[in-house]
């Protein structure tokens, strides 16, 4: 994928093209982020960028799918989406039943 990150976004440009996929509402969070290529632009770079991501709960299981939902966030473009797998919640993840029910 390409993501724009602003010459004057803070941090590094890892830690811009992070915070502008975090934004997506597909994204749960960011797992891994590697740049492959940058093209400076007047106001931003862009990074040429592979992700592996979390997904948020609704994004969608179809490649295709999640790779439209990551595009609609603005400065990302021309994602491939390789792979989608799902992965059983953490037990730690939900809250104890209320007493009384099984």
């Amino acid at each position: 994928m390409t993501v724009a990150v602003s010459r004057s976004a803070p941090g590094d440009l890892a830690e811009g093209a992070e915070t502008t996929l975090r934004r997506a509402a597909a994204v749960e969070a960011v797992e891994s982020l590697d740049i492959r290529g940058i093209e400076p632009g007047l106001n931003d770079l862009t990074v040429e960028a592979d992700a592996t991501v979390a997904l948020a709960a609704d994004a969608g299981e179809e490649r295709e799918a999640v790779a439209a939902a990551l595009a609609e966030r603005f400065g990302v473009g021309d994602v491939t989406v390789e792979s989608v797998r799902s992965v059983p919640p953490d037990a730690g993840d939900h809250a104890a039943a209320p007493a009384g029910v099984d």
